[in-house]
């Protein structure tokens, strides 16, 4: 069960609940119900005072069994960011039905940025894509949102540069990179072919922009140079990586990733303030 009080004669869940204390108001920061000789945890609320990577309410808040109402606030000038593109950064699930979760964002919530796609020899195997990046917010219990900060998903990586040459004696001839995709953990730039001439790899992101991709290269010697392989850019935040160069190439693959997702659980959000939110808002 959660707490409701009656406004305007409908029943609703309060998002502040005061008591008086010597004469003077204060808001409370728990409150406990006792039922049937137990103890129920009904309020609880939580200031998100230093930036932190993976960070899971529902831990954070003792995995409750019952509902709960939860008031969280993010401070200013925090960052709350992920360690791989497979975690959200900011993540609120497995609370029990009814629970109710208020969150006032302050800060900000930022995805970790995709791969770039790497280098290829002509002979093989295909171009390689850049990998998708990472999930800002994500929820899959009722979320009321003041965001007063910024929400917005990982780049995705830019594709690797295309194969334009695929004669069998291209074994030393190398495609493009893509770059990386912008996140608070920044996508790696596409990587370069390890203890060879062409080592160099895309460029990483940043945390705001996409790294550049990196053109083709080949031994010295050769004369099957991957001409026109040019591996595509990392997606700024909230954006997709760029396709590798030429589009459409030869195998199809040199695809950019896709932005990560800035909210997925939008069906169970209710924004009472936007703010600047960048990336896709799914599920």
């Amino acid at each position: 069960m959660t707490i409701s009080v009656k406004n305007s004669g409908s029943w609703v869940v309060p998002s502040h609940i005061y008591v008086k204390d010597s004469g003077a108001w204060e808001e409370a920061n728990q409150i406990w119900v006792r039922q049937g000789g137990v103890w129920y945890q009904m309020l609880t609320t939580l200031a998100v005072s230093s930036s932190t990577t993976d960070f899971n309410l529902f831990t954070s808040l003792g995995s409750p069994t019952t509902p709960i109402t939860a008031r969280i606030e993010i401070n200013s000038g925090v960052t709350l960011s992920s360690t791989s593109t497979s975690n959200p950064a900011f993540s609120i699930s497995g609370f029990a039905t009814g629970s109710v979760i208020y969150l006032v964002n302050n800060g900000s919530i930022i995805g970790a940025g995709g791969a770039g796609g790497g280098r290829v020899a002509g002979t093989g195997p295909a171009a390689k894509f850049g990998l998708p990046g990472g999930t800002a917010l994500y929820t899959r219990n009722t979320l009321n949102l003041t965001n007063n900060g910024t929400i917005a998903s990982g780049g995705g990586g830019g594709g690797g540069g295309g194969r334009t040459n695929r004669s069998g004696e291209a074994f030393d001839d190398f495609t493009g990179a893509g770059g990386g995709g912008a996140g608070a953990i920044v996508g790696a730039g596409g990587p370069g072919i390890p203890d060879n001439f062409c080592s160099t790899s895309g460029s990483d992101g940043t945390a705001t922009n996409g790294g550049a991709g990196i053109t083709y290269c080949s031994s010295p010697a050769s004369s099957e140079q991957q001409i026109g392989s040019t591996g595509g850019a990392g997606g700024n935040l909230g954006q997709a990586g760029s396709r590798g160069e030429p589009a459409p190439d030869f195998d199809g693959t040199n695809l950019g990733g896709a932005a990560g997702n800035a909210i997925d659980g939008i069906s169970y959000t209710t924004k009472t303030v936007a703010g600047t939110i960048t990336g896709p808002e799914v599920n």
